[in-house]
């Protein structure tokens, strides 16, 4: 059987172990309690039900391409697998704040842009003095 290589695994186990730590983390912060429950949920359920998901995979597909032709399918432990998967990506926008990040970008550039203003104003007044 055809399986993905070790450095996607490694990086995998990475990415939910810091998943699970960020949900536990905030669960014990009492931050997006709720939503921080369903991710530690989704982050020990979803390797287990892949990995027994991917063992019934046929010869010549790795344990992606399985999931993804099972999802097209229709199989309802495929579209869980996926779906649960495209919650913990969601999770780490949420935990990182990276939306209220990327709204507030535009005001830091015109901040930045003031200020580069005001020192070419100030030394422009140096050599004139």
């Amino acid at each position: 059987m055809e399986t993905l290589p070790n450095w996607f695994w490694i990086i995998y186990c990475i990415y939910i172990l810091l998943t699970l730590s960020s949900g536990i983390i905030n669960w014990v912060r009492h931050v997006y309690s709720p939503l921080a429950a369903i991710t530690i949920i989704f982050s020990l359920l979803v390797p287990l039900v892949s990995f027994v998901y991917g063992v019934s995979r046929t010869e010549g597909l790795n344990e992606f391409q399985y999931i993804i032709a099972e999802f097209r399918t229709g199989s309802y432990l495929a579209v869980f697998i996926v779906m649960a998967h495209l919650y913990l990506i969601a999770w780490w926008f949420i935990f990182l704040d990276a939306w209220t990040y990327l709204k507030k970008t535009p005001q830091y550039i015109n901040l930045l842009i003031d200020k580069v203003k005001n020192i070419k104003k100030e030394r422009a007044d140096e050599r004139s003095e």
